[in-house]
């Protein structure tokens, strides 16, 4: 007789040989059994024969704000298949995602396992999207989902308003989405119940905006107006509503979008006289578009202008496709043969803004620290990095420490810090990428690391918002020799994407600079020349969410004329440092680093700037800055690290709709 029961340590050894017999790739560790064993995300179910020994086993992935249970892992003992082991098991991975008010359980299986795919579509699950390059061997996936019935998921108490309702404007956009509306237990209005009935939709938290909001003044746009009137968060908000109105409101994002998906339109798309196609139109639903080579720019779309549908319009001009405009759209111009997408997506958003507060307690949340061992000069110290840990802990939220190769565990956690130093050419702005996809609030988030990451950019940045930065040139093989006629030497050449004082060579006349910026023009298409300013130090000013945080002043290198000095007696050497108060700095100082750092997002930076007569000058705004124990914490003590903790706390909150971003009104979505 076969029992399923929750997993104990006495269970590891066998379940690792289960494992090892079953898998030959993408195999689960036995410290990731022992981790799933303890950890309130997982749930870690093993089929126990008559001695209680372990013959199979499931694992189950829980997250709040998923809206949906996944199931990691299945495996049975090959000497016992076929003895309807796995359906047990996978019958009770559906009723734990029902006891979590889950309607959806979801799963991976490889495409070319056909037998497998076979035996989870008897038990009405059925393929949701394809997966490339997903298992280590690079195999392509599918990911497979079943609805679970009533009685298997919960629903919300009785009596109990749903915390969601969806709002459309005439009688006939009702009917494709009932059934829908229905299995999340999600009530369905008309726009003229709402506007004139408040009571009907008492209690709800979300409201999903259905109706036509491109005209100004009309019954949609009055919908999402009123929603915010009555603290109730719409989709699309008045932001979306307005900021897409007209289009001298966001054509400068559009150039953004447009270097998402430029070189990603595949060859062949459209057709027109023998050549391709002069425009294509992509449909958006909460996000998500129908193309993988439009997913990058449909996920950017839909967070600078959130909203249930977007229509984007891209042309083909000399220089590649570019994105036109943006345009939100109501489902009364879907077609029959957009809806079930279209109702897939809603349901998708509808499960992950469920209230788990009434599911749970109180807040437990998880944080990712992503940390390389191996790093030269990393951000944190161990210490630092443990002083974070139990700075989480005080605010009740479990962390982490995770590294390079655990991009797979990613998903089971509610936040992510990263603390190695970031580059869009390595791991790290994969994990940052993949935690921004995932919903999760991330530190460094993919566009600090970007914006941070190329000093070209922060030139017009600082630039544009009127901010003093050194005299600095763009230099590029065109313009190099006629520029060097042009320079009061020294000046200081430095490549866009340097760190840590790297790439970064001070020449002293004509001669040197032409063969230096010739050697580094071969790396770049630009570099900077920028005049030199010497001081003693540098002010280190970090920012946190637009607030500053602390106060350092980072001296030269002996001998040195920057803060690292990478060649000397082949070793790295630096400067002193002091740390001040915050009240001890002079107020243009901290001032023009909060005002640098907002250009750059709203994440944490270090912002370098010198103090030239008085005048403070912005060299460079850093993602990722440093924080080492006994430096810049040296004054701040335990308060830095519990300021970036509840940060995440925060965000962590406004992700699964229990509050409002910091600074802004409850209503905004």
């Amino acid at each position: 007789m076969i029992q399923i029961r929750a997993a104990k340590k006495a269970d590891l050894a066998p379940l690792q040989a289960i494992e090892t017999n079953s898998f030959k790739s993408d195999q689960l560790s036995g410290r990731s059994f022992a981790e799933a064993i303890k950890r309130d995300h997982h749930v870690l179910l093993v089929a126990a024969d008559a001695d209680d020994n372990a013959v199979g086993y499931a694992l189950l992935h829980f997250r709040a704000k998923a809206g949906h249970a996944r199931l990691y892992s299945i495996a049975v003992d090959e000497r016992r298949r076929g003895a309807g082991i796995g359906r047990d098991l996978l019958a009770a991975c559906e009723a734990e995602a029902g006891k979590r008010d889950l309607a959806r359980l979801r799963l991976e299986v490889r495409s070319d396992d056909p037998a497998t795919q076979a035996f989870y579509q008897r038990h009405g699950y059925a393929a949701r999207k394809v997966l490339p390059r997903y298992y280590e061997d690079g195999g392509e996936a599918i990911q497979m989902e079943k609805v679970l019935p009533a009685e298997t998921a919960g629903t919300l108490p009785s009596g109990r308003h749903p915390s969601i309702v969806i709002v459309v404007g005439r009688a006939q956009d009702r009917k494709p989405i009932e059934e829908t509306a229905k299995s999340l237990n999600v009530r369905l209005i008309s726009a003229a119940d709402y506007l004139a009935r408040p009571e009907i939709a008492a209690g709800a938290r979300q409201v999903v905006n259905l109706c036509p909001v491109e005209d100004y003044l009309s019954q949609g746009y009055y919908v999402s107006l009123l929603a915010e009137a009555r603290a109730q968060r719409a989709i699309p908000n008045m932001d979306t509503v307005t900021g897409l109105s007209w289009k001298k409101l966001y054509k400068n994002y559009l150039g953004e979008l447009t270097a998402l998906v430029k070189d990603r339109v595949p060859a062949d798309t459209g057709n027109e006289t023998g050549g391709a196609q002069a425009k294509i139109t992509i449909e958006i639903y909460f996000g998500q578009a129908e193309a993988e080579w439009a997913r990058r720019m449909a996920a950017r779309a839909y967070r600078l202008f959130p909203a249930p549908v977007l229509e984007v319009m891209l042309s083909k001009h000399k220089n590649g496709w570019q994105v036109d405009y943006i345009w939100p759209l109501s489902t009364a111009s879907l077609s029959p043969a957009d809806m079930p997408r279209f109702l897939g997506c809603l349901s998708d958003y509808c499960q992950s803004r469920r209230n788990p507060g009434l599911r749970r307690r109180r807040a437990a949340f998880d944080l990712a620290i992503l940390v390389n061992p191996k790093e030269a000069f990393p951000p944190s110290t161990e210490q630092a990095i443990r002083n974070f840990v139990r700075a989480a802990d005080r605010q009740n939220i479990q962390a982490e420490v995770i590294g390079p190769k655990e991009l797979d565990r990613l998903t089971s956690f509610d936040a992510l810090f990263i603390r190695e130093t970031t580059n869009i050419d390595n791991h790290t702005f994969t994990f940052a990428r993949m935690a921004e996809a995932e919903g999760m609030p991330v530190i460094d988030d993919p566009v600090s690391i970007l914006r941070c990451s190329n000093k070209v950019y922060l030139r017009e940045a600082m630039a544009r918002a009127h901010i003093a930065t050194p005299k600095t040139a763009m230099i590029t093989r065109a313009n190099m020799k006629e520029l060097a006629g042009e320079m009061a030497f020294p000046v200081v050449l430095k490549i866009p994407d340097g760190s840590f004082s790297r790439g970064v060579i001070k020449v002293g006349d004509r001669s040197e600079f032409i063969e230096k910026a010739a050697k580094m023009l071969e790396d770049s298409f630009i570099i900077l020349a920028q005049e030199f300013l010497p001081t003693a130090y540098d002010w280190r000013i970090g920012v946190l969410d637009g607030k500053p945080l602390y106060a350092c002043k980072y001296h030269m290198a002996r001998g040195h004329w920057q803060i690292y000095n990478h060649k000397a007696k082949g070793k790295t050497d630096s400067g002193g440092f002091e740390t001040l108060t915050l009240a001890d700095v002079p107020e243009r100082i901290v001032k023009a680093a909060v005002k640098a750092s907002l250009q750059m997002g709203r994440g944490l930076y270090g912002v370098d700037m010198k103090e030239i007569d008085g005048k403070p000058i912005v060299i460079e705004v850093n993602d990722n800055p440093n924080i080492d124990n006994g430096v810049e914490d040296k004054v701040g003590g335990d308060a830095i690290y519990d300021a970036i903790i509840s940060v995440f706390r925060e965000r962590i909150l406004v992700s699964r709709g229990l509050g409002a971003p910091a600074g802004e009104p409850a209503t905004r979505a």
